[in-house]
């Protein structure tokens, strides 16, 4: 009796007829529905089962199908010690939130967070705990004020949050209003000291641009005087020429740096100008822009 391991692309039983003439595959048995009728012959019919096994899991390749299925349960058992370790891991930390013991309950939220896939349980109650059960809101909107609410969703999943926004829907809501007051007076307060300053920057502004004119006249005028009586000075014998021509350039040296020195003011006086419309360039200003992310957060929040 000849053993035959049977086996297709995809790691399937493959189903076999026995008949006289040998084994037939199922397929061409399909194909061919008359043949078994024209032998007249007893037709045994076998069942050849392999494991199912994932496709896509590289670390089945090459594998025989017992070493396969010693794999897979060992993945099946490391998974299910996982998600046993997961859940106690959460009860804990429940525990310690109803305690109000946030910082331990924090670190056990932490832990589990690397022991699920999704982990939606441990992301919410990481949260929880690490904003004191959301009394202190802000801790999460400003973790993600820079990196927007699309790393939120990415960080949390989208299950948290969701659970987030339904839990804790006033709380976001109370605060999301007291944010918006405290951005309303900061923007105005930002706005008439802007104001202000620009009173005063576009006068130095003006100042600095007299002054630039003041100095670059007298620089050209000395500069072209310099040129035209040098290159005189070779035209005489006597060198008539060469003593204008020291006087000017020696003139052109000084009004040039007066030149350099007023450019320099000018230019500072335009950046500043500049530096006065941007709110990053103070701390009011930084404060502001950081409170639209965090209300951008609590709208979203609330969305």
């Amino acid at each position: 009796m000849e053993e035959r391991i049977i086996d297709d692309e995809y790691a399937r039983g493959i189903k076999l007829k026995k008949t006289s003439d040998g084994y037939i595959d199922a397929t061409d048995e399909l194909s061919d529905p008359e043949r078994g009728e024209e032998d007249g012959s007893a037709e045994e019919e076998l069942m050849f089962e392999f494991p199912d096994l994932e496709e896509d899991d590289e670390d089945l390749v090459g594998l025989s199908p017992e070493e396969a299925l010693a794999l897979r349960k060992k993945k099946e058992e490391d998974a299910m010690r996982r998600k046993a370790d997961y859940e106690r891991t959460c009860k804990q930390g429940e525990a310690l939130l109803e305690t109000g013991s946030f910082k331990a309950a924090e670190l056990e939220f932490e832990k589990a967070l690397g022991l699920d896939e999704e982990a939606k349980e441990a992301s919410v109650g990481y949260w929880r705990a690490k904003t004191a059960n959301f009394t202190e809101p802000d801790i999460l909107a400003e973790e993600y004020a820079d990196a927007g609410f699309e790393n939120l969703e990415f960080d949390l999943g989208y299950r948290a949050v969701d659970e987030l926004k339904g839990a804790y829907k006033e709380v976001f809501a109370r605060r999301l209003e007291e944010v918006t007051e405290e951005e309303k007076k900061l923007s105005e307060e930002i706005e008439s000291k802007q104001s202000s300053r620009r009173v005063i920057l576009k006068e130095r502004r003006k100042k600095s641009f007299l002054w630039f004119g003041v100095a670059l006249l007298p620089t050209l005028i000395t500069l072209i005087l310099a040129i035209v009586f040098g290159a005189k000075i070779l035209s005489t014998p006597d060198g008539r020429y060469v003593a204008p021509t020291i006087v000017f350039a020696g003139l052109f040296l000084v009004f040039f740096i007066l030149f350099g020195l007023t450019t320099n003011k000018l230019l500072n006086a335009f950046r500043i100008s500049r530096a006065n419309e941007r709110l990053g360039s103070t701390d009011e200003g930084k404060r502001l822009l950081h409170l639209r992310d965090c209300k951008e957060i609590y709208e979203r929040l609330l969305d």
